[in-house]
Order: C-alpha cells, then sequence, then structure tokens
C-alpha cells in the first residue's frame, strides 16, 4: 500500500512539473488569438506570474503579441520585472520582438530599464550575460527602441 502511495504522489509531482514548464494550451490559444476576454477566464491572482519554461504569461504575452492580452495582464498587476529560471524579463522580449509600445508601458509600470542580465541561463541563443534593454534593442536591430531607450537617460 505504501509503494502505491509513493507512485501515486509521485506522478502528481511530475504532472504539476510539467504544467509549470509548458503554457496550458487554452492559454496558449488566448494568447495567439489575442483573446482577452478569454486568457482573462484562465489567469487569477495564483497564476498570473506563473513561470511556464523560461516565459511569464506577461512574456509570453509579448512573445505573441498579443496587444489585447498583454494590456489585460498589465491591469490585472502582472509582475513586469519577473524572469524566470534565470532568463529574462518581459521587457526583455518586448526590446527583442520589436514591440515599442509594449516596452513604453512596461517602463512606465516600473519595469527595470536599466536591468543587466547577471548570466545564469544555460539554454541555446540566449541573453549574452551584461545584456541590457538597450543592448539587446542594438543586437536585434530595433533602433526605434534604442532610440527610446537613449532618450530615458
Amino acid at each position: 500500500m505504501k509503494k502505491l502511495v509513493l507512485i501515486f504522489s509521485l506522478i502528481i509531482a511530475v504532472s504539476q512539473l510539467k504544467a509549470q514548464t509548458t503554457l496550458p494550451a487554452a492559454m496558449e490559444s488566448a494568447l495567439k488569438a489575442d483573446d482577452a476576454a478569454a486568457l482573462g477566464k484562465l489567469v487569477n491572482k495564483d497564476n498570473i506570474n506563473a513561470c511556464y519554461g523560461n516565459y511569464s504569461v506577461l512574456s509570453n504575452a509579448i512573445r505573441y503579441g498579443a496587444e489585447k492580452c498583454f494590456d489585460l495582464l498589465i491591469a490585472a498587476g502582472a509582475d513586469v520585472n519577473k524572469s524566470c529560471n534565470g532568463y529574462v524579463p518581459p521587457l526583455m522580449h518586448a526590446v527583442k520582438y520589436g514591440h515599442l509600445e509594449m516596452v513604453k508601458t512596461l517602463i512606465a509600470k516600473g519595469a527595470d530599464k536599466n536591468y543587466k542580465f547577471a548570466g545564469e541561463f544555460k539554454g541555446e541563443n540566449g541573453p549574452e550575460k551584461g545584456d541590457t534593454p538597450l543592448s539587446y534593442a542594438t543586437k536585434y536591430e530595433q533602433d526605434e527602441i534604442a532610440d527610446y531607450l537613449n532618450s530615458l537617460k
């Protein structure tokens, strides 16, 4: 009986770990469609800042270019400085993907415009130690964002 309970507990733990590494399909669908109403039914105070792999829900909204979902998450209080698993925060994603209005909103909401990547990430094609929002803008040829970030100094 003890072995059965242990096995069952292990199965639950593994399934919970998997749930934290993969964005739930319904959330991904809402983000891909930029359906803020659908996302609003899925996000709550317990999961708004959850990490799914290397990305928060807010970072995923940025990656998908989901402006309505982004606005919903900002209004609901998503952490604008949340980084997951040693990766970069939402501002770095907004810079990389060229979303100037999202960059402006994130900074207005308190995102660290002076963020400096400390080099904990070990994945491929990740940020380099010392990367900042401005260096990302240069690296990814986001000239308009680089100009905006320079104007903040």
